[in-house]
């Protein structure tokens, strides 16, 4: 017996509790803009919200809250996302940017009458990203949003959405998830990872199932600590060598570690530094500095479609100098 996608959830325990009582008093809005840091359920959450909406036969839970059936057809095709009156829009294939012609597709499916049920439900999966003709075109249907339609947008980054979209949108803003929860997730779904390796990936995860799961998986660990390793080895090299390292961490294989790897780094040799001396002050600006810039440099890499190799080389070569090598 399958159940609704919304008692599945982990945390946001009071997010989920407002959106199931204004269903149940048939208040769901027609806009929603749910923002937080990735991996910690943002997506789960609009799935369920959206299945609850379609549901024919939704259920009234004990606190007086609504949510989909989880049983009937129209829930198990949303489960798998594969309901008629729901689609799902987010950056294309090889695009760092949602194209114009995807929300106008998008507002043409709103706009049409539903196929099974009363309502149309759109999920655009990292909103910030639309284009600034998209990002218009989507503000033309939240002005004017068609009859029975809802839309939920997605973000990490909400500033990068227009403050006309996001004024027109009921926002709920998701947190960090508690160790505990993430670490119970991996254990419901990765039980074949070592608990050492759950346990560290939970550590770094920063409150994201998402990186926890992304860390935890094959190999990922032993090429962190490989990473890092490098990191803390760039002093004593030279120009050539640290070269030789960006190659290497510029495959596509592994390039995708890399900025979260990055993150780590400076995050733990901040947390070291302000432990042991807090005269070093001056240190810890310079390191908070740098990952303000090296996080820039990767933005502009996915938004510029840069060359990774040569973004990298530059991030190296700079925490490299910056650790004393002489080059």
């Amino acid at each position: 017996m399958t159940t609704s996608l919304f008692d599945a959830i982990r945390g946001h325990g009071e997010i989920v509790g407002r959106l199931r009582q204004l269903l149940a008093m048939g208040r769901p809005g027609h806009a929603w803009l749910f923002h937080g840091p990735e991996g910690v359920g943002k997506r789960q959450v609009a799935m369920a919200l959206a299945q609850s909406l379609l549901c024919p036969a939704p259920l009234v839970d004990r606190n007086g809250g609504m949510a989909g059936c989880g049983n009937c057809p129209s829930c198990r095709k949303c489960a798998r996302a594969m309901h008629p009156d729901l689609q799902i829009l987010s950056v294309l294939e090889k695009k760092t940017r949602i194209a114009v012609e995807q929300v106008r597709d998008l507002i043409r499916f709103m706009a049409f009458t539903p196929l099974e049920g009363a309502w149309k439900v759109a999920i655009v999966d990292d909103a910030a990203l639309m284009n600034e003709a998209s990002a218009n075109a989507m503000l033309k249907t939240l002005e004017e949003p068609p009859s029975g339609s809802m839309l939920i947008l997605i973000t990490s980054q909400p500033g990068g959405l227009l403050p006309t979209i996001r004024s027109r949108c009921r926002q709920e803003r998701f947190t960090p998830l508690d160790n505990a929860t993430i670490q119970a997730i991996l254990e419901q779904v990765a039980p074949a990872i070592p608990a050492s390796e759950r346990r560290e990936a939970v550590r770094l995860a920063g409150g994201s199932v998402g990186e926890a799961l992304r860390l935890s998986g094959q190999g990922s660990m032993a090429a962190r600590r490989e990473f890092l390793d490098a990191l803390e080895g760039l002093p004593a090299l030279g120009l050539w060598e640290v070269l030789e390292v960006s190659a290497h961490w510029s495959h596509a294989d592994r390039f995708d570690l890399v900025g979260p790897l990055l993150e780590t780094w400076f995050a733990e040799r901040i947390r070291v530094i302000m432990r042991q001396d807090e005269e070093r002050r001056p240190e810890v600006e310079a390191l908070l500095e740098a990952a303000s810039q090296v996080a820039r440099l990767l933005r502009e890499l996915a938004i510029f479609n840069l060359n990774p190799r040569l973004t990298l080389e530059a991030i190296l070569i700079r925490l490299a100098r910056m650790q004393g090598a002489a080059f």
